[in-house]
């Protein structure tokens, strides 16, 4: 048996339970004021340096750089080494992942970017965020968010096939990109702070499910 189905679905629902949550949250209006209130404590305090030092680390979250130059990258390297094609199912499986999860959900949500210069930007269902100068409205969750946790969670299994990585190090890539892309995309203005809270859990349930095959069968050391 290469996939987990037994040992308990309660984190994967926990997870679920969350984006629900913080989505009818966003729909309602809830959270509105936390959203703009983080925006403006963002618009107040952009620095020069921080922000081209944020712009830089939020490529951790970028899908060409974390799916395509890392990701792929790493599982080229390792076909090289073991000359077995079961060494891209781990990139092949987080790729349908986020393609079949970021893509509906942006397009359902319709929400634009807390750059927008629309008065209701923060709303759901923003059909004026459609039309220029926007012309953005896939904001919700935050695919760079969610990038950051599945891809580096990849990242990591395909370099610990590679190389013998401390798990300190390993739990260290996997748990600072997010946290950094975050606070980034959220900092630049590219996404409300709920985009990205959502995201979290996006990423985490999806990641949760590609760790659920065994990897230590399919791929061993």
């Amino acid at each position: 048996m290469y996939f987990r189905f037994r040992g308990g679905w309660w984190q994967e629902a926990t997870l679920v339970g969350l984006f629900i949550l913080i989505t009818l949250s966003v729909a309602q209006g809830w959270t509105h004021g936390l959203d703009e209130a983080v925006r403006a404590f963002c618009r107040d305090h952009q620095v020069t340096l921080l922000r081209w030092a944020t712009i830089g680390l939020n490529k951790l979250g970028q899908g060409v750089v974390v799916a395509w130059i890392l990701g792929f990258g790493l599982s080229v390297l390792l076909w090289w080494r073991k000359r077995r094609w079961q060494v891209f199912l781990p990139w092949a499986v987080a790729f349908f992942l986020t393609y079949v999860t970021l893509g509906p959900l942006k397009i359902w949500t319709m929400r634009t970017s807390p750059n927008s210069t629309l008065p209701n930007a923060v709303e759901f269902f923003n059909h004026e965020a459609l039309l220029p100068p926007d012309s953005y409205a896939m904001g919700y969750p935050s695919g760079h968010v969610v990038n950051s946790i599945v891809w580096w969670g990849v990242i990591t299994l395909l370099a610990s096939r590679l190389w013998e990585i401390p798990m300190r190090w390993q739990w260290v890539m996997r748990v600072a990109p997010p946290v950094i892309v975050l606070c980034t995309t959220t900092y630049l203005g590219h996404h409300w702070l709920t985009d990205g809270m959502a995201a979290v859990t996006v990423g985490l349930l999806l990641d949760r499910l590609i760790h659920r095959f065994r990897w230590e069968v399919i791929l061993p050391r």
